[in-house]
């Protein structure tokens, strides 16, 4: 296994062990700052080489079916994997945005396997009468809005 292989495996397992809804790679001049967003507060997970950074860079690009070549153009990439811990599904989007001297990355991780229960959207009683009200009716579209998190 090389060592973007290794790096990558070791930050997602940790990210998924975290239950992060993102990561963020800050790119600075000779370090890169990777933070996790855990029920929606950013923290700083740990600090990479700019030379780790660049293969993990180029392992994310390539693997997610990106351009490894293009570092001018914003660009999104999709990863699916599987957190070995606990056999959850989980899908990864990716996304690259030039910055100064590099590009910096962001992965959104979205579960895949999992129902949630509406007692866990956090409604208030009537709220969660007028869902089931809507949820007992034949036709319709019921459209939930809102920043995405992991709640598990």
């Amino acid at each position: 296994m090389n060592d973007a292989t290794l790096l990558s495996k070791q930050l997602l397992q940790n990210a998924f062990t975290c239950g992060a809804s993102d990561i963020h790679f800050y790119p600075l001049p000779k370090s890169t700052d990777i933070y996790f967003r855990v029920h929606g507060k950013r923290t700083l997970h740990e600090t990479l080489t700019a030379e780790q950074y660049t293969v993990l860079l180029t392992f994310y690009k390539f693997t997610s079916g990106m351009d490894i070549g293009e570092i001018r153009k914003p660009q999104n990439g999709t990863l699916e994997m599987r957190d070995p811990a606990t056999q959850f599904r989980y899908s990864l989007r990716l996304s690259t945005l030039p910055t100064s001297n590099t590009e910096s990355l962001a992965i959104r991780i979205l579960p895949q396997d999992g129902q949630y229960d509406l007692n866990k959207l956090f409604l208030f009683p009537n709220q969660l009468n007028i869902v089931m009200n809507w949820l007992s009716m034949k036709s319709g579209l019921i459209l939930f809005t809102g920043p995405t998190d992991n709640v598990m």
